[in-house]
C-alpha cells in the first residue's frame, strides 16, 4: 500500500478510505467510513518514507496513546491506532469543518468576545490535557478544528509527552511551530504546562489582531524574537479591545513563566471576568495578613552589686548609663582632634559630592529623548518608543489628514527632542484619512475662541471645543486644533479647538488614582447619546471628528479610550462620527462642443450675410457663397493628426492596517480597468492603463477611496 493513495482501500477490515483531506510533513489524513459502527472518522496514516525510523514510529504510537486518553468536547478523540502491510495509521474523531486558521484569515481580526470565547473553548481542552499530565507544546490555530456550530477542538498530539517524563526539548531541538513556541521551547529549555499557556497567548493576539506578535523571513530569527523581543502591546494594534483583554493577553505571553498565568484555570477566570465585565480575578488585591500579636512582659529593674565604673543596664530600657570621669586633655590632644575634625569634615564633604553626582548620573539615566513619532504607524510608534523607555497612552486621539496616511501619527505629546522621565506617556494624534473635501481649514492657533469660532463658522465648518489647561498659552485661547490648518475638510465636518483654561491648579492637577471609572461603549450612539452616556460616568467628550463610513450618518464608529478601559474620573474620550457613505465618483463625461472653427464658419457666414444685404454699391456683382459653404464644411483642424496613444503603469500601495486579503478596484475616467482581489504581502497592486491626453485614475480597497490622480500621457 501506499500512504500517499489508499482512496478505495481497506484498513483493519472496517475503515473504507473515502477521500484525502490532508498532508502534513509526518502524515496523510484521510476521511473514512467506519462500517461498523456507520459513521464518519478521520485516519491519520504515517508516510511510508518514515516507516522504518524506530524513533518516529514509536512517537506516532505514543501521540494516539496520549490523546486517546483524552476525553472532552474541546479535543478530537482518538478511537483506535492499528498497523496494515506496513503501514501505522490511527483512527479519529472525524471534524467537518476548518481550521481556526483558515477561520482568522478569511475573517481577520475577529471580535474580541469571538476571540474570548474561542480562548476559553481551546483553554479547557489544554486543561483536560494538562489533568492528564499531557502537555501539548504545538499548540497553535493549526491544530484546532472547527466545527459548523464553532465548537474549537485541539488535535494533533504529535510532540505531546506526559509531565511524569523528559520535559526538556529532545536533543535541544525546538519543538512546536516556531510562530507559536514559547521561549524556553525556543532556548531547548525546561517546558511544562506554562509553555502550553504561552502558545495559546500567541493564538488569542492572532484572533485579536488578525497576525502572529513575531514574524519574519527566516525561522531562526522568529525564534530569536520569542527569546529576546518584547511584543507590540495587543492594545496599540487593536485599539477596540479592552485594557483588560490586553493585559491577559501579554501576561500569557510573558517570556518568564514565572511572570505568565501559573496553570489554565486562572487564565480561564480572568476570560470569564472579562465577558463578564466583572474585575479580574489575577488583579485582585489579597487580603493583608493580620500581624501578629505581640507579647507585652512587664517591665523589669534589676538590681545586682557592680563595679562602680561599670555601665548599668536595665533591662526593658535598652538604656545604658556609665558614670561620668572627666580627665582634662593636654594642647597635643587638642591639635590632635582639631585635626581629626577637619578631616573628617572633609571626609564627609567629599562623599557628598559623590554621592550627589551619583544621584545626578543616575538621574540622567532615566532620562529620555523623545522620538520624531511623525508619519509612522502606531505599532511602529510604540516599538520606538518602548525603546527608548517610553510608552505610548491607550487614549489615541483621532484626527483627519490629506498628507498623513490613516493609521500612521500626525503629531503627539510631547514633541520630538523634548528631555523627558523614563516610563512617560507619549499622547498621539492619529490619521483617520483624507475627507476628500475642498474646504481648507483655517489657523486658529492663538485666537480667542469666539474669534476661531466665527472663523470657522464662516468657512461652513463645525466645532468642538475641548478645554485643557496649559502653562503657557493664556486662558480662553486656542492652544491647538485638530485637525490642523490647511487639512481640506467637507462642509459641516468638525474641527475641535484645544483652548486653556490657564494654569492647572495643583491642588486637582493630579486626578485621584483610586477614583476610576470604566470607559462605557458608545459605538453607534449619536454625538448626543455619547455625551450623555459619558456624563453618567463622570466623563467628558472630547475630540470629534468626521469620517465617511457605511454606518449610519451621526452615529459613533470610533472612540478612544474603548469601552471598558479603566481611566480617571473627569478623563476625556474621543469620537470618530460617520459621515455617512462616500458619495460614488460622478464620471459622466463633459459635454463634447462643436469644432472651434465651426463657430468662426457660423461668425463669417453672418458677416457675410450682413454684407451682401447692406452692399456698399449696388453696381457689384454678388459675391459667390460657394468660398463660403466650402469653408463651413471644411473646418481647419481636419487635417491635424489625432493624439497618439501611450500605456503607462498605475500603482497603488495597499496600506499595512488592510485585511490580508483585499479587493482592488482602479478606475480610468470612470471606466472599470482592473478588479480582484490581492494579498496584502503583495504590498502593492499595479495596472496597465492606456490612453492619450490626461486622465483621472481612481484606485478603491475594499470600497474605499485610497487614490486619486490624474495621470498624463
Amino acid at each position: 500500500m501506499n500512504s500517499e493513495n489508499l482512496t478505495g482501500e481497506m484498513l483493519g477490515g472496517r475503515y473504507e478510505i473515502i477521500d484525502k483531506i490532508g498532508t502534513g510533513g509526518m502524515a496523510t489524513v484521510y476521511k473514512a467510513k467506519d462500517t461498523l459502527l456507520n459513521r464518519f472518522v478521520a485516519i491519520k496514516v504515517l508516510r511510508d518514507a518514515l516507516e522504518g525510523e524506530e524513533k518516529i514510529v514509536e512517537n506516532f504510537i505514543h501521540e494516539a496513546q496520549a490523546a486517546a486518553s483524552l476525553v472532552h468536547n474541546n479535543i478530537v478523540s482518538v478511537y483506535d491506532v492499528g498497523e496494515e502491510n506496513g503501514l501505522n495509521y490511527m483512527v479519529m474523531e472525524y471534524v467537518d469543518g476548518i481550521t481556526l486558521k483558515q477561520y482568522i484569515k478569511e475573517k481577520g481580526a475577529l471580535p474580541w468576545q469571538e476571540a474570548c470565547d474561542f480562548a476559553i473553548q481551546i483553554g479547557q481542552g489544554i486543561q483536560e490535557a494538562h489533568a492528564q499530565h499531557i502537555i501539548h507544546r504545538d499548540i497553535k490555530p493549526q491544530n484546532i478544528m472547527m466545527t459548523k456550530d464553532k465548537t474549537l477542538k485541539v488535535t494533533d498530539f504529535g510532540i505531546a509527552r506526559a509531565v511524569a517524563g523528559e520535559t526538556n526539548v529532545v536533543g535541544g531541538t525546538a519543538l512546536g511551530s516556531v510562530h507559536y513556541i514559547s521561549p524556553e521551547q525556543a532556548r531547548g529549555g525546561y517546558t511544562d504546562e506554562r509553555s502550553d499557556i504561552y502558545s495559546l497567548g500567541i493564538v488569542l493576539y492572532e484572533m485579536l489582531t488578525g497576525r502572529v506578535p513575531f514574524d519574519s523571513d527566516n525561522a531562526v530569527s522568529i525564534a530569536l524574537m520569542h527569546l529576546e523581543k518584547d511584543p507590540v502591546n495587543v492594545k496599540i494594534v487593536n485599539m477596540n479591545i479592552s485594557t483588560d483583554l490586553a493585559y491577559v493577553t501579554m501576561k500569557a505571553m510573558a517570556k518568564s513563566q514565572h511572570d505568565r498565568y501559573q496553570n489554565v484555570q486562572e487564565l480561564l477566570d480572568d476570560l470569564h471576568c472579562i465577558l463578564a465585565d466583572e474585575p479580574l480575578v489575577s488583579q485582585e488585591a489579597p487580603e493583608p495578613e493580620p500581624e501578629p500579636e505581640q507579647e507585652q512582659t512587664p517591665e523589669r529593674t534589676v538590681i545586682t552589686e557592680r563595679n562602680p565604673d561599670e555601665p548599668v543596664i536595665r533591662e526593658g530600657t535598652g538604656r545604658t548609663t556609665r558614670k561620668k570621669v572627666i580627665k582634662k586633655k593636654t594642647e597635643k590632644q587638642r591639635k590632635a582632634d582639631r585635626t581629626a575634625t577637619i578631616l573628617a569634615i572633609s571626609t564627609v564633604l567629599v562623599i557628598g559630592l559623590l554621592g550627589l553626582g551619583v544621584f545626578l548620573f543616575m538621574n540622567a539615566r532615566q532620562e529620555a529623548e523623545v522620538p520624531n513619532l511623525v508619519n509612522i504607524t502606531v505599532e511602529q510608534a510604540a516599538v520606538e518608543a518602548q525603546a527608548r523607555g517610553l510608552k505610548i497612552s491607550d487614549e489615541l486621539e483621532y484626527s483627519l489628514s490629506d498628507v498623513i496616511p490613516e493609521n500612521c501619527v500626525i503629531s503627539h505629546e510631547p514633541q520630538a527632542g523634548e528631555i523627558v522621565r523614563k516610563d512617560s506617556t507619549i499622547k498621539l494624534v492619529v490619521s483617520i484619512g483624507s475627507s476628500g473635501g475642498n474646504i481648507a481649514v483655517l489657523d486658529v492657533k492663538g485666537k480667542t475662541a469666539e474669534e476661531a469660532i466665527t472663523m470657522i463658522l464662516e468657512q461652513g465648518l463645525a466645532y468642538a471645543i475641548f478645554e485643557e489647561n496649559s502653562d503657557t498659552v493664556e486662558a480662553g485661547k486656542v492652544i491647538r486644533q485638530t485637525p490642523i490648518a490647511g487639512t481640506k475638510l467637507n462642509r459641516d465636518d468638525i474641527v475641535t479647538l484645544h483652548v486653556s483654561k490657564g494654569k492647572a491648579d495643583i491642588a486637582t492637577a493630579q486626578p485621584q488614582q483610586n477614583d476610576q471609572v470604566a470607559v462605557p461603549s458608545l459605538m453607534g450612539l449619536s454625538r448626543e447619546q455619547a455625551e450623555q452616556s459619558l456624563a453618567e460616568n463622570g466623563l467628558y467628550l472630547g475630540t470629534q471628528t468626521r469620517k465617511a463610513s457605511d454606518s449610519p450618518e451621526g452615529s459613533i464608529i470610533f472612540q478612544s479610550p474603548s469601552f471598558g478601559s479603566m481611566t480617571a474620573r473627569g478623563s476625556y474620550v474621543s469620537i470618530v462620527i460617520s459621515a455617512g457613505p462616500e458619495p460614488e465618483p460622478d464620471y459622466n463625461p463633459p459635454a463634447q462642443s462643436e469644432p472651434e472653427n465651426d463657430d468662426e464658419s457660423e461668425s463669417e457666414t453672418e458677416t457675410n450675410t450682413n454684407t451682401n444685404t447692406e452692399p456698399e454699391n449696388n453696381d457689384e456683382p454678388e459675391p459667390e457663397p460657394e468660398t463660403n459653404t466650402n469653408t463651413n464644411t471644411e473646418p481647419e483642424n481636419n487635417d491635424e493628426p489625432e493624439p497618439e496613444s501611450s500605456t503607462k503603469t498605475f500603482t497603488v500601495r495597499i496600506p499595512e492596517s488592510a485585511n490580508d486579503t483585499v479587493q482592488v478596484d482602479i478606475y480610468k475616467d470612470g471606466v472599470l480597468v482592473h478588479s480582484g482581489m490581492h494579498s496584502k504581502d503583495e504590498g502593492s497592486v499595479s495596472a496597465e492603463i492606456s490612453g492619450s491626453g490626461s486622465s483621472n485614475v481612481e484606485a478603491y480597497i475594499d470600497g474605499a477611496k485610497v487614490s486619486d490622480r490624474t495621470v498624463e500621457f
